[in-house]
């Protein structure tokens, strides 16, 4: 019993390890970022809900990062559809891309700073669901114990 347990704590210390870090772990790593980021910029909104938004501007790091963000996406989705890997998965991250920029465009257009807290409240929560579901891009990691979003349509039989 001892050994199987070492063996669990070796493998997961291993997989978390930077040396091991795959395409999925770095994603997690950027999304995580980027949701401390609108987690932050959700807190100023809500003391000001009354106020006019304030739209993001093109050279905001954030607005650059929500478009990189949704590329990589789409990137981790074909790259995932290139290696065989689940069909669900594959979805999830074309879900997420349109997702961000679908987010980005709505903090453009919110009128007030109420409706921005919303969208950057829900920009954090779709950053928390990436960088949970993308390191299981780097193994084969069993997704039965986390809660996907429900980006994509059942898919039956795949």
């Amino acid at each position: 019993m001892k050994s199987v347990l070492f063996a669990v704590l070796a493998a997961s210390t291993l997989a978390s390890s930077p040396a091991q870090a795959g395409p999925g772990s770095e994603f997690a790593a950027f999304a995580e970022a980027i949701g401390e980021t609108a987690r932050a910029r959700a807190r100023e909104a809500a003391q000001r809900p009354a106020a006019p938004a304030r739209p993001l501007d093109i050279e905001d790091p954030l607005s650059f990062e929500l478009e990189q963000f949704s590329l990589e996406a789409l990137l981790m989705s074909r790259r995932i559809d290139e290696a065989g890997g689940p069909l669900d998965l594959r979805c999830i991250f074309r879900g997420m891309s349109a997702d961000a920029s679908a987010r980005l465009d709505a903090l453009n257009a919110a009128e007030t700073a109420a409706e921005q807290a919303h969208i950057y409240t829900d920009l954090a929560d779709l950053m928390a669901d990436a960088s949970e579901i993308a390191p299981a891009v780097d193994s084969d990691a069993d997704l039965d114990n986390i809660n996907l979003p429900a980006s994509c349509p059942a898919v039956s039989g795949g």
